[in-house]
């Protein structure tokens, strides 16, 4: 959340808003407000009987709205997936629209295709919605600047919505026709090899959108969306992938049970030197028991001449985020990547320390998995390949 503010609640949901949001509402307002005519819609009021401070008040107004139904399209999905037992997080508001933070998604095909179309088919009805009010303030006849901006103002709104619903509804991750595409794909095979096969959709079409941007005049705005839409659909099906193979693995199958450890009164100088021989940038802290982790960064916060008199203890991290041996390896990804950390003591129920994971270590058992997928046909390593064994060899001849 580095660069948001708080805004309020909706639902019950935290609301924010990214510095980066700043800057395309600001372009937005300058759009609006110079902006004539698309297919015969006036979508600016650069042709509004008035001043520049009313047209720039009025182009203000309209991204104000706009954005506010960007919200109610964000807040669609998170309606939906509420009802399905998702927790949200957050929503943020930011330079490409909006984003709905979930803890997951749900991977039942019919759940995440009612998920997914919730956002554009709220747009859509915004949009159909403002353009029937538009038409009803246009039949007042009255020829007031404030009646005449106020029906542009809608026509806008209408138009960018029945666009943001049929732009969202291109099959390419992380658009929602990415997803209803996956959720239609997984109905006739797994989760995962639907994924991958919308992500190779979703690459096509911005390697696409990059080769139309630079041939078109070259669209920087268009090429910077492609870019992103690349990016995020690689995200999704590593996520994705990570997940999947992660099924049935607990966090004891992956930590490292041999754990380098520092004491508090250790000095900061004798922190850097342990670093350097084990080369790992974080250590638990241990004093009678956990008490504290301390990483690389940590020792950021001591002047160089100080380092061999400050103590780890003046810049450990006393609130700990642990795990527990037994928890889901799927269930620690998760909370490393909603607490920004790279790496977690596991302790077990009597506190005791038995180990620590890294996101390297799930990845290294992804690798695996995926490798023993390739090569083996009875069974995943470690867990269960003790409940089918492969055959026993013939016996030798006589």
């Amino acid at each position: 959340m580095n660069g948001s503010f708080r805004i309020g609640r909706i639902f019950g949901i935290p609301i924010y808003i990214n510095l980066s949001f700043l800057f395309i509402l600001l372009l937005f307002v300058w759009v609006f407000s110079v902006g004539d005519e698309v297919l015969g819609v006036r979508i600016g009021f650069l042709n509004l009987d008035a001043g520049a401070e009313v047209r720039y008040l009025f182009g203000g107004a309209t991204a104000v709205v706009f954005f506010a139904t960007i919200l109610a399209h964000e807040l669609a999905h998170s309606y939906v997936a509420i009802r399905y037992g998702v927790k949200i997080r957050h929503i943020t508001l930011m330079i490409f629209g909006g984003v709905a933070s979930m803890e997951e998604i749900p991977s039942k095909p019919g759940q995440e295709l009612k998920m997914a179309i919730a956002g554009p088919l709220t747009s859509l009805v915004i949009g159909i919605i403002s353009y029937l009010m538009m038409i009803v303030v246009g039949g007042l006849g009255s020829s007031s600047v404030e009646v005449e901006g106020i029906e542009i103002l809608l026509g806008i709104v209408g138009f960018y919505n029945i666009l943001l619903a049929g732009f969202n509804m291109l099959p390419a991750f992380p658009m929602d026709g990415g997803r209803v595409l996956r959720s239609f794909l997984a109905t006739r095979m797994s989760h995962v090899e639907a994924t991958k096969k919308a992500v190779a959709v979703a690459k096509g079409m911005a390697i696409a959108m990059v080769v139309f941007g630079v041939l078109a005049g070259f669209q920087p705005f268009l090429i910077i969306i492609a870019v992103f839409v690349y990016i995020m659909a690689k995200e999704e099906e590593r996520a994705t992938v990570i997940t999947a193979n992660l099924e049935g693995v607990t966090v004891r199958q992956v930590m490292a049970d041999v754990v380098q450890v520092v004491h508090p009164d250790t000095s900061v100088q004798q922190l850097m030197d342990v670093m350097l021989t084990t080369r790992s940038k974080g250590y638990p802290v241990v004093d009678n028991g956990l008490v504290g982790m301390v990483t690389l960064s940590d020792t950021n916060k001591v002047p160089k001449n100080e380092a061999h008199l400050r103590k780890v203890r003046d810049i450990m991290t006393v609130d700990v985020v642990t795990a527990a041996p037994e928890l889901p390896a799927a269930e620690a990804i998760k909370i490393m990547a909603q607490r920004d950390i790279s790496r977690l003591p596991v302790v077990d129920f009597s506190g005791r320390l038995v180990g620590i994971v890294t996101k390297k270590d799930f990845l290294k058992m992804v690798e695996i998995v995926e490798a023993r997928k390739k090569v083996s046909v009875w069974g995943r390593p470690g867990w269960d390949q003790f409940q089918q064994r492969p055959p026993a060899p013939p016996p030798p001849q006589t």
